[in-house]
């Protein structure tokens, strides 16, 4: 066993432990075939707690976490993901009611509790975001539209943003729903691109910034009267978990609008880092607004979220990136020591105490949502070479093989004294990039796997590369690379057929899903037949270079490819 406890190892193991583990547990004993539905606990061997009400939040994130795993390339899960929707639809759906969608019904179907909730109606919307982003349908943005009539209406907040649910169970409101509303809105508008879905979302982002948040405390409270006021609500708390939740959509708002978010960031992490994070880099659950007193306790979600704005802020500052990749490996770190050492692989501790004591009993559906997105935005940013930012913008994409396309093809190279560059690289990448096509590297490193170098050397010299081309006037916008092998030395790296191995298409669907790019429209270029069948099985037009003048080639290429 290695025992090197990098950054990339750490990011790689979880990403197994992910794939090979979790999603196939919970697609397995998770789902309820009978019922056609997620089951909402598993105990710590892995069998289900079948009397438990099904919640409509957590279908939605179990749904959600299938269309992400499916769109990442990770396994192709379509003929579940429409089967449930339809029995989401059958269970949850009720027509008669003015609200149209139920809390939660009973393992036979029936209704269980018919009241309408803003937090459900929220996950509701993210999980029509990504079905339309599989596969966009008419219906899912119509269902969305009825949705928010709902929240318009009854669920509507006297001073903006909305309440819990109707009837309301209290005097009080919550940033909760808002929060996940936010995240919904921002999730359709990348899916579909509706100006007025972007508007509801800087909507929401106006009363977090003018209301919500208790400046002269520097605290997001979890509990408000009618005017968002906390000032007078008697052990009024904040969550840090909650903090860091907000940063990543602040910094994610930040990217479609060009808006200035740094202060409300800054607010947010000044208190959530000073005293919302344990000696571990674990999320402390909470902690009381004024006198600064925490819970002893620590949950799996509030860890996730700080990952989430570690890799956002990492993102948002390339002078501060370092120091955020380090807050995030720490992170990960005690995410594999303590909440993902469960009895067995595939489940984890939810909640756990200052000890690092297990406290839960069993595990709940509902972290998975977590978990996925925690796992892909370390993927996303801290996985791969991407020298600027890219601005979300659709459109298809030139897809480069690396070794024998942009460089002379030594044997797992990975030094920059061991690149040659392919006659006319730079100029092809040029080319390409004034033909309105971004530039993605996808290439196979089975040398980190095999031992020949770390995963840390390649995207090093992806960023030597980087930088080199660009001297030139080339700019590639993305450099992904899979490490993996199955006969890899280091059990971090050895896997079997992984996803993204070319042949397989992961690589390609990755940068789809991360930079929106429309793979009917893209090229793909190799110097081997793994490359063109990876191409085929993403749907993208693969091309064979076989040497020479790669500008040549690719103004060949591009004389003959789809107009964009």
């Amino acid at each position: 066993m290695n025992s090197d406890n990098s950054f990339e190892r750490l990011r790689a193991l979880t990403s197994n432990w992910l794939s090979r583990d979790a999603l196939p547990l919970w697609i397995g004993d998770g789902f309820d075939r009978e019922l056609g539905l997620f089951h909402e606990r598993l105990d710590f061997s892995g069998r289900p707690i079948p009397s438990l009400p099904r919640r409509l939040m957590v279908q939605c994130r179990q749904l959600y976490v299938l269309t992400h795993a499916t769109l990442r390339g990770i396994r192709d899960e379509r003929a579940l993901i429409d089967r449930t929707w339809k029995q989401i639809v059958r269970h949850y759906y009720r027509p008669d009611l003015a609200h149209r969608w139920v809390f939660s019904i009973d393992t036979d179907g029936g209704v269980h509790d018919p009241k309408c909730d803003a937090y459900t109606l929220a996950f509701l919307l993210f999980l029509l975001a990504w079905l339309h982003r599989l596969e966009p349908r008419p219906t899912y943005l119509a269902l969305a539209d009825e949705i928010f009539d709902v929240l318009d209406g009854s669920l509507s907040a006297p001073a903006g943003g909305v309440v819990d649910a109707w009837p309301r169970p209290d005097a009080f409101v919550r940033q909760n729903p808002n929060m996940h509303l936010l995240e919904a809105c921002l999730a359709l508008y990348e899916s579909a691109g509706r100006p007025q879905d972007l508007s509801r979302a800087e909507a929401i982002q106006r009363v977090f910034s003018t209301r919500m948040i208790w400046r002269r405390q520097r605290a997001l409270p979890e509990q408000h009267d009618d005017e968002w006021n906390a000032e007078g609500i008697e052990a009024g708390w904040y969550e840090p978990g909650h903090h860091f939740e907000w940063v990543w959509l602040l910094r994610r708002l930040a990217r479609f609008t060009g808006k200035t978010v740094d202060q409300d960031v800054e607010l947010l992490l000044s208190r959530a880092l000073s005293e919302g994070i344990d000696a571990a880099s674990m999320a402390v659950e909470r902690v009381q607004i004024l006198s600064g007193e925490s819970v002893p306790t620590r949950r799996l979600w509030g860890t996730c979220e700080y990952l989430k704005a570690c890799a956002a802020e990492a993102e948002a500052d390339p002078v501060a990136a370092p120091a955020w990749r380090d807050r995030a490996a720490s992170a990960l770190r005690s995410l594999h020591r303590t909440f993902l050492a469960a009895p067995r692989h595939g489940l984890w501790v939810d909640r756990v105490d200052a000890s690092d004591r297990p406290l839960s009993k069993d595990v709940p559906a509902s972290s998975l949502y977590h978990l996925m997105l925690a796992i892909a935005e370390c993927e996303r940013v801290f996985g791969r070479v991407a020298p600027d930012i890219e601005s979300p913008a659709n459109g298809g994409a030139l897809f480069l093989d690396r070794d024998g396309v942009i460089n002379v093809d030594t044997g797992y190279p990975s030094r920059p004294e061991q690149i040659t560059f392919i006659e006319g690289a730079a100029q092809a990448i040029s080319e390409a990039k004034a033909a309105g096509y971004r530039v993605v590297v996808v290439t196979n490193q089975s040398g980190v796997a095999r031992g020949y170098a770390s995963e840390a050397d390649v995207m090093n010299l992806h960023r030597w590369m980087s930088a080199r081309l660009k001297e030139q006037g080339a700019t590639v916008d993305a450099w992904y690379h899979c490490p993996f092998h199955e006969r890899g030395s280091d059990e971090a790296y050895a896997y079997t057929d992984h996803f993204d191995r070319k042949p397989n298409p992961g690589m390609l669907k990755r940068a789809a899903c991360e930079m929106d790019i429309d793979l009917a429209l893209s090229l793909m270029i190799g110097d081997k037949n793994s490359d063109l069948f990876a191409a085929q099985r993403a749907g993208v037009a693969g091309h064979l270079f076989k040497g020479g003048n790669l500008a040549a080639f690719v103004k060949q290429v591009l004389r003959t490819a789809k107009p964009l």
